[in-house]
């Protein structure tokens, strides 16, 4: 996998190397904390070493050098604390004053009606600065043939400005979710992806299941991305079937064979595109022979059949999967593990299953099943994919629209974590297991380098007075402990960042140089 730049941020020229340590070594030293717990499970990065997994990591692998390390949750006493870090893209002052207001119960009900919240401010930002995002999909795909690569760029910039400053975070942590949940790539279908993530993922995320399955399964992105489009009587092809049950619903071990996913695919026979992408169900090259799905029998159909009654087949196999008892738990384990834990307990999985089948799969009650106070303080800490670790540091050191005019120069920097949006190639998402990140250790310690020394009017720009009030060593450390940890900052860093900022001559640098030492800890690192 490329690496990044190497931004490392030079000592400031007036510091007395004599004092301190050097930077380079001090951040080595403190970032120490941040790699020990990551250095038994770094693997290499290819698909082929990663085989597909269903449960697993646990956040501080056995083995060397982790010997007594301790969870970083162990120092998160603050249940509304801990839930701003589980359903936000990153800690703001702002998000938690909102918060402390609300109160615990009040703050998630907030988050989940997220249709209620103002968001206009970035809706018109995306819209002023990121046009295509709002095209009609004629007007993409007349596009898509000669700038594909800015369809491409304006949807992951689109995405990146929601997630760092958006007011509906749940919602963005839900959208990410989702995405990796109904993975198309955009390598393969280009500006239908576009359309996939503005109406079907997005509208959808905090509804219900049922409402978003069934827009993924008209989804033209789908349909292209996993060859339903071109599925036809007498030879099928399989993909879409498969996944839709092994992935989207049942899960690997749902209770269905491989003759279930054969007769699956004839069912769906006919569902099909047209036009720009558009859902056509294409009756000519439907299946009418008999079928059995999951133990049901769909008797065989005259040449003379409505068009709708053939199209129904696809509806009610759908509709059997949204029904099914695996559905709901397979949905409620894999999204109490993304909010969660890597290893959900038995208990919240079953509440979070009987939520969805009281309420017809509504995805805000099998969250607050998930997210109780006592789920909560009981979980461990979770590792932050690049994505989220890149958008959470954005917002830490209270970058805005206006500090931000080009996202996509940081965007391009961060990619360099393994993560760019939207092109993972296989359906099953980018993972979400510590031991698929932890290699990359180097390069997210370069990135929040590179972040912190952003001086850029064109780009990004670090308006570091916002940590200097008051302008002294104790001040600046104060400002990370609230902005960055919400004052859940440990003694130890607080006492690393205080010796450096007083080590050597105090200016500027030294304090983008004590913030990249902030964002590199495994305080910060996790969530």
């Amino acid at each position: 996998m490329a690496q990044p730049p190497d931004h490392d941020i030079e000592p400031s020229a007036d510091a007395d190397p004599s004092a301190t340590p050097s930077r380079r070594s001090l951040l080595a030293m403190g970032v120490a904390a941040a790699a020990a717990p990551l250095a038994a499970a770094a693997l290499p990065r290819t698909v082929a070493a990663q085989p597909p997994r269903r449960r697993g990591s646990t956040p501080f692998p056995s083995g060397p050098g982790n010997a007594g390390r301790l969870d970083p949750a162990a120092e998160w006493r603050d249940p509304l604390l801990r839930l701003v870090r589980r359903i936000t893209m990153g800690m703001s002052p702002e998000e938690v004053a909102l918060a402390r207001r609300l109160g615990y119960t009040g703050y998630l009900n907030h988050h989940l009606n997220a249709a209620a919240i103002d968001d206009g401010a970035v809706e018109a930002l995306v819209a002023e600065r990121l046009p295509m995002t709002g095209w009609t999909p004629t007007a993409l795909a007349t596009a898509n043939q000669t700038d594909q690569a800015e369809l491409g760029n304006q949807l992951a910039d689109a995405s990146w400005y929601r997630a760092a400053f958006s007011r509906a975070q749940l919602r963005e942590r839900m959208v990410e979710f989702w995405t990796d949940h109904f993975t198309v790539s955009i390598n393969k279908v280009g500006y239908l992806k576009l359309v996939d993530d503005r109406d079907v993922i997005r509208p959808n995320a905090l509804g219900t299941f049922p409402a978003l399955l069934r827009a993924t399964a008209h989804s033209g992105a789908m349909l292209v991305y996993l060859d339903q489009n071109r599925s036809s009587t007498p030879v099928p092809n399989q993909n879409y079937a498969r996944e839709i049950m092994e992935l989207h619903t049942l899960g690997a071990d749902g209770g269905y064979s491989q003759t279930d996913v054969a007769e699956l695919s004839r069912i769906l026979t006919g569902w099909s595109t047209t036009g720009p992408g558009t859902f056509f169900f294409n009756r000519n090259v439907h299946d009418r022979n008999a079928k059995t799905f999951l133990g049901r029998s769909f008797p065989a159909m005259a040449a003379t059949a409505a068009t709708d009654a053939m199209k129904a087949e696809g509806d009610t196999a759908i509709q059997m999967l949204l029904d099914h008892p695996s559905t709901a738990r397979y949905v409620s384990w894999k999204m109490a593990r993304w909010l969660l834990a890597y290893e959900p307990p038995e208990t919240v999985v079953a509440a979070s299953a009987a939520a969805y089948a009281s309420t017809g799969g509504s995805i805000p009650a099998m969250i607050r099943a998930i997210l109780s106070s006592a789920n909560l303080m009981a979980a461990p800490a979770k590792y932050k994919r690049p994505f989220h670790l890149a958008v959470s540091a954005i917002r830490a050191l209270g970058m805005n629209q206006v500090t931000v005019p080009n996202i996509r120069g940081v965007r391009a920097t961060a990619d360099a974590m393994g993560m760019p949006l939207f092109r993972w190639e296989q359906p099953n998402g980018y993972p979400d297991y510590v031991d698929w990140w932890s290699g990359l250790v180097m390069t997210r310690w370069s990135y929040v380098q590179y972040l912190a020394s952003l001086a850029s009017t064109t780009v990004a720009r670090l308006d570091t007075m916002l940590f200097r009030t008051p302008d002294t060593a104790d001040g600046v450390v104060a400002q990370v402990a609230a902005r960055l940890f919400g004052g859940e900052m440990p003694l130890t860093l607080r006492a690393q960042l205080q010796g450096y900022l007083r080590g050597g001559t105090y200016s500027d640098t030294r304090v983008r140089e004590a913030l990249a030492l902030a964002l590199s800890s495994q305080e910060f690192q996790w969530y």
